[in-house]
């Protein structure tokens, strides 16, 4: 008997171990007990791929080594026209590949355990505010400023070394608000 050993599609091994080679950074969105897959983020070698799991068309970012970066929605749909960035040894900064709001939480499935080398979980935030709105920005790069716009809250900023990045590479996950100029900041914000 030959066991044939198939290599996985990129989205189709989303919820395997992380190989040795890799980083793999897990972003949750919790409500109450229901916790949702967000987002999760691959680094292998000097590339780096976003990959949200849900219901319907998944979405992947591809961030790669020579800078060029493209989105694709679904298994057969077309990559979107990539953007040409800074290679990824040369940010010196950061870029800012990704950035979701919550809206589609429903559509997202669950968190079950899946292996990572580091997790990061969001509270669902209330809208107590109709001229908010809350979402998380995945950023790579070795230094982070969570300053951001003058409507623009960082309510939770964690970074995470990439271990097998030769040359430096961290993963930023950000918790952000924007609000319009006249909307008043919750009590304890101030946007920065």
């Amino acid at each position: 008997m030959v066991i044939q050993i198939l290599p996985l599609r990129y989205d189709a091994g989303m919820s395997c171990a992380p190989d040795p080679s890799e980083y793999v950074l897990r972003v949750n969105l919790k409500d109450a007990s229901d916790v949702r897959r967000f987002c999760e983020v691959r680094v292998k070698g000097k590339d780096v791929y976003i990959y949200q799991p849900r219901k319907g068309e998944s979405v992947k970012v591809s961030y790669h080594e020579s800078g060029q970066k493209h989105v694709k929605i679904g298994q057969s749909g077309p990559i979107m026209p990539p953007m040409h960035l800074d290679p990824t040894e040369a940010i010196v900064t950061e870029e800012k590949p990704w950035s979701k709001s919550f809206e589609n939480f429903a559509n997202l499935l669950p968190y079950k355990g899946e292996a990572a080398n580091d997790v990061f979980e969001i509270e669902l935030p209330p809208l107590p505010y109709v001229d908010t709105i809350t979402f998380a920005q995945i950023a790579i790069g070795r230094s982070f400023d969570p300053k951001g716009g003058v409507d623009q809250v960082t309510l939770k900023q964690e970074v995470f070394p990439v271990p097998h990045s030769t040359d430096g590479l961290q993963v930023c996950v950000r918790l952000l608000r924007l609000q319009s100029s006249s909307a008043p900041s919750p009590p304890g914000e101030h946007p920065e």
